[in-house]
């Protein structure tokens, strides 16, 4: 008997053969797609783990057609526990020795390591955000999108004056392209490369997005909870526009899609795509790195320092006045005697007074009573 024979009870795909057991009701096309639909599902969850409880079921429907079927081939034989365990070994060896062989490229290439280099790639990838928003900025002039109500001689210079900029940060671009080189094989003060610092990058960021959907889900339970109780309209206005802006913020985290490594910046927690403006303004933001945004926070904080400075310092609290020498309330009495001997040998005109927890607290002879 042929495989066309019995084509109605063994099925192939991708060179394995399957059947349905006995009792089944899945059909091999429902099969096929169960396999792909669990993987979608378990990937979906693991990025947006708050949505299990409701994808549940589908995953339940995708392990029951699963189990519905079972190879085919004559000569097939499961996987013992033995084998299955062997494998999971060979798989940990094997992540090990690439592991290793990371360890060892960085140690190397931290020899390789330039300042410069890498100051310039952080300039040039902050350039080509300046330039992607430069000619953003520009084709929304041009089609009078951005600004509808602006005059058009003021448009106008507008477009002049962006041309201008644009032409300047492409010449500035040339300049950075030739120092850096290629920017991917620029490596850190550790000797690991834009790529090496993309895939902790992105588990990372992972984990932040979900701490951070939870923390706002929290925050924006609690104000609502609180604005349905408030009375004060001015005060509820105010909440209303926190609220709004963490609901915002909130959108924004949900809708972004499960991320791969290439898709995060290498220097920092941050998807790359969220480096240039133009995006939601909830979760875009340069990078921290960047020389010209470092030089312009560091403005900032100093000008925040020079505030604080010139404010008048608050006179400190005087110590809080400490005994001499405590002794524990449960001492047999020959210590207590021979403790308080010493004491009053040291502090003669001390004074013993009774303090917390059944101790005895030695005092300067002129220390007022608390």
């Amino acid at each position: 008997m042929t495989l066309q024979d019995i084509g109605d009870i063994v099925h192939e795909d991708g060179g394995t053969l399957w059947r349905r057991k006995p009792g089944a009701t899945s059909s091999f096309e429902e099969f096929l797609h169960s396999r792909e639909h669990w993987l979608e599902l378990f990937q979906e969850m693991d990025w947006n783990p708050w949505r299990k409880e409701e994808l549940a079921p589908q995953m339940g429907r995708a392990d029951q057609v699963g189990e519905e079927w079972e190879r085919a081939e004559p000569d097939f034989r499961p996987l013992t526990e033995r084998q299955v365990s062997a494998r999971i070994a060979a798989i940990r060896r094997r992540v090990r020795v690439e592991g290793d062989k990371d360890e060892a490229r960085w140690e190397q290439d931290k020899a390789r390591y330039d300042a410069e280099r890498e100051r310039a790639r952080y300039a040039l990838l902050e350039r080509e955000a300046i330039q992607a928003n430069l000619e953003r900025e520009l084709a929304g002039h041009r089609s009078g999108a951005l600004l509808p109500a602006m005059s058009g001689d003021r448009r106008t210079k507008e477009i002049l004056e962006l041309e201008a900029k644009r032409e300047q940060s492409a010449a500035e671009l040339q300049r950075l392209s030739i120092i850096v080189g290629d920017r991917e094989e620029v490596v850190d003060s550790d000797g690991k490369l834009p790529a090496d610092r993309r895939r902790w990058n992105v588990i990372w960021y992972r984990h932040l997005r979900i701490e951070w959907v939870g923390e706002l889900n929290e925050s924006i339970a609690a104000q609502q909870l609180k604005i349905a109780g408030m009375k004060d309209r001015e005060e509820k206005s105010t909440l209303r526009v926190h609220l709004g802006s963490d609901q915002r913020r909130m959108e924004t985290l949900l809708a972004i899609p499960r991320l791969e490594a290439e898709q995060m910046c290498a220097d920092c927690y941050t998807p790359a795509f969220q480096h240039t403006s133009g995006g939601d303004i909830y979760e875009t933001r340069p990078c921290p790195n960047w020389p010209i945004h470092a030089a312009r926070m560091e403005r900032v904080r100093e000008t925040l320092r020079s505030v604080a400075e010139r404010k008048s310092p608050t006179v400190p609290e005087p110590p809080k006045p400490q005994p001499l020498a405590t002794l524990p309330g449960e001492l047999p009495i020959a210590e207590v005697i021979e403790r308080l001997s010493e004491l009053r040998a040291e502090h003669p005109d001390a004074v013993v007074r009774k303090g917390r927890s059944s101790r005895w607290e030695i005092w300067p002879g002129d220390e007022p009573e608390r």
